[in-house]
């Protein structure tokens, strides 16, 4: 399962194309891209800890609407782009 959700939170943030996401949607995105699978939310943000950790994602905390933000590093990026 944690396969399947790092390439679905690595091609989900492909796709915004260097635009930040909201986490909410990440953990959205995530999931439906899992699908049939069923994640749970402490599996989701497990992974995502995981890509942080490994350099291949960033996240931030916008402070105008204090709601934290995921992007794909340029690791991440390569490593995405190879999953497509």
């Amino acid at each position: 399962m944690k396969t399947k959700l790092y390439r679905a939170i690595l091609l989900a943030l492909n796709q915004c194309d260097g635009v930040p996401m909201p986490e909410a949607a990440l953990f959205s995105a995530a999931s439906l891209l899992c699908r049939p699978d069923e994640p749970t939310p402490g599996e989701i943000a497990d992974a995502i800890q995981d890509l942080a950790t490994a350099g291949h994602i960033d996240g931030t905390t916008d402070d105008l609407v204090k709601t934290r933000v995921w992007l794909l590093t340029a690791k991440g990026i390569l490593k995405a782009r190879a999953l497509r």
